[in-house]
């Protein structure tokens, strides 16, 4: 299961993996790689991503805690990774043989999508948009309009999925999820957002853990880093107003959570998304 731990795991760069490259292609709001893995089980240990990504796995036998994941995959499939997710997805191992498509998002491909905050493995409409990529890769084909629009499409339909798992939920569940994406700059508590959604708190936090597999505590910090981190990208505030805005107590607050989640303060993240 993903957890969060008192001691942070190591975090990922943008576009980092565990494995070489073959090919890569790299586009206005997405990076794509070909890769084949270099690391041996027993040696992967948890981490995170600063950034959102999706893995296809396409070649091997791969271990993944992500939902919807068989215990171990020898079937491709899409998984779909929010950043901050702690992890140790990887091939069984030495993972030869092994092959598989990193397709990495900044924060700004994704600020105007609602996208699940946790790992989970896509239906087979996404898969298909995603081994279609990941032949153009592989080609090298030189068709950056159709790669981009196939990276959004695939966008789309991850969002399209939380939407589907949703449907399944109560329809308070989405009262109280606006609640906190759109409030996250104010110190909510739990009683008030069970007040909003018209439940019990109780209640409230085992149906949370159901359909969106985390904590309504959990779901207020990743929409508070969320936030930050597409204000950061845009960079038209100072980093004091960025906590300021996103309900952090202080710029100290907000740097020490920042770095915990994206593994770099939040000024080195800014200067990244301005190069």
């Amino acid at each position: 299961m993903h957890r969060t731990r008192a001691t942070p795991p190591d975090v990922f760069a943008g576009g980092q993996f565990l494995g070489d490259c073959c090919a890569r292609r790299c586009l206005p709001a997405f990076n794509l790689a070909h890769m084949v893995p270099t690391v041996h089980q027993d040696a992967v240990s948890e981490h995170s991503h600063a950034e959102a990504h999706y893995v296809l796995f396409l070649h091997g036998r791969y271990v993944s805690s992500a939902h919807g994941a068989p215990r171990l995959a020898s079937r491709s499939m899409l998984i779909y990774n929010p950043p901050g997710v702690v992890h140790r997805d990887c091939f069984e191992g030495d993972g030869a043989g092994g092959r598989f498509l990193t397709i990495s998002l900044p924060a700004a491909a994704t600020v105007d999508l609602t996208l699940p905050n946790y790992a989970l493995v896509l239906d087979d409409q996404a898969l298909a948009s995603a081994f279609h990529i990941a032949d153009l890769v592989q080609r090298d084909v030189d068709g950056s309009l159709q790669l981009e629009s196939l990276c959004t499409e695939l966008l789309t339909q991850t969002a399209q999925a939380l939407d589907s798992s949703l449907d399944l939920a109560p329809h308070w569940l989405r009262r109280a999820q606006e609640l906190l994406r759109d409030d996250c700059g104010r110190d909510l508590s739990l009683a008030e957002v069970a007040r909003v959604a018209g439940v019990h708190p109780v209640h409230l936090t085992r149906v949370f853990r159901r359909h969106l597999h985390c904590t309504p505590g959990e779901y207020l910090r990743r929409c508070r880093l969320d936030k930050a981190s597409a204000l950061l990208a845009a960079g038209a505030v100072s980093l004091s107003e960025v906590a300021h805005i996103c309900g952090y107590f202080d710029q100290a607050h907000f740097s020490h959570a920042f770095r915990r989640a994206y593994g770099l303060p939040p000024s080195a993240y800014r200067r990244g998304r301005q190069v």
